[in-house]
């Protein structure tokens, strides 16, 4: 009777416990939409809002990985390269291990436009690829026009995606500026000075040495007959040939147009990139 009892209550707590299980899972569901529209400079209506979420959500999906639209006109000091791999880096985005996706920033306080992308959008969207979604983008923005600038950034960015991995694509790390060190620059002043000091010398030599009488007395052997001499031309030829032009590269093609350059961020991320002012 007593193990009948202790049956029950061991039933009723699975019971009472599946029903708390249910009830948080329902109130805070596992995994809440993204916001991939943030609209800090408040320069979209709410239907525009809407209608580039919606847009943003079927192109991720379609490819496995975040698309994300920000505004702001306060950078906080960053550049838009800076603020753009960083708010993507802190809020959460990217799909996978590599974290893919891609931040498109609409930056009025640098006035400037930049597209970071990370993981295997970095591989999609080559610097020549960038470029031409930021000719297409700079077309709106120029005539003070955002949601036109999005779409065009969403359209243009999707055809490249269904374009697939250009056959040549490859990455390539951010060039550091040369600088050079303490140690460099105190060794390269020294070998000038020494440098200096010995040519200052030699020269001084010179003008303290002795008047030496030149070898040939060129005034009194030398003989000069100067005449008049007239070239008459016979005749003259000219040669012309057609000098073919190279046709322009298509924007992730060939002639180098697979490069993705890369760099880190402050959270120490791989991003590509690129931005333009406005």
């Amino acid at each position: 009777m007593v193990k009948k009892h202790l049956n029950r209550a061991a039933l009723l707590m699975r019971l009472f416990c599946l029903v708390i299980l249910l009830v948080l899972l329902i109130g805070n569901p596992v995994q809440a939409e993204k916001q991939l529209v943030v609209d800090m400079a408040a320069v979209f209506t709410p239907a525009e809002r809407e209608t580039l979420q919606k847009e943003a959500i079927n192109l991720g999906a379609a490819y496995t990985m975040d698309i994300v639209i920000v505004t702001t006109a306060d950078a906080g000091g960053k550049s838009a390269r800076a603020f753009a791999d960083d708010y993507y880096d802190q809020h959460g985005y990217g799909v996978g291990d590599d974290y893919s996706g891609v931040l498109f920033l609409i930056d009025y306080d640098n006035r400037e436009a930049y597209i970071s992308t990370s993981g295997e959008a970095i591989r999609y969207l080559t610097d020549l690829r960038i470029d031409a979604i930021l000719d297409n983008v700079m077309e709106s923005l120029a005539n003070d026009d955002p949601y036109g600038a999005s779409s065009a950034f969403l359209n243009t960015a999707a055809s490249y995606l269904a374009a697939g991995i250009p056959s040549d694509q490859y990455t390539e790390g951010e060039s550091e500026p040369n600088r050079l060190t303490f140690g460099e620059g105190a060794i390269s002043s020294l070998v000038a000075l020494a440098t200096s000091l010995i040519f200052a010398k030699s020269t001084t030599s010179k003008y303290h040495s002795k008047y030496q009488q030149p070898v040939f007395a060129f005034r009194q052997n030398s003989l000069a007959n100067l005449g008049i001499v007239q070239d008459q031309m016979v005749n003259s030829y000219v040669t012309t040939r057609i000098r073919p032009t190279t046709p322009p590269s298509r924007p992730g093609g060939g002639s180098g147009g697979g490069r993705s350059t890369v760099h880190r961020s402050s959270s120490g991320r791989m991003h590509g990139g690129g931005g333009r002012k406005f």
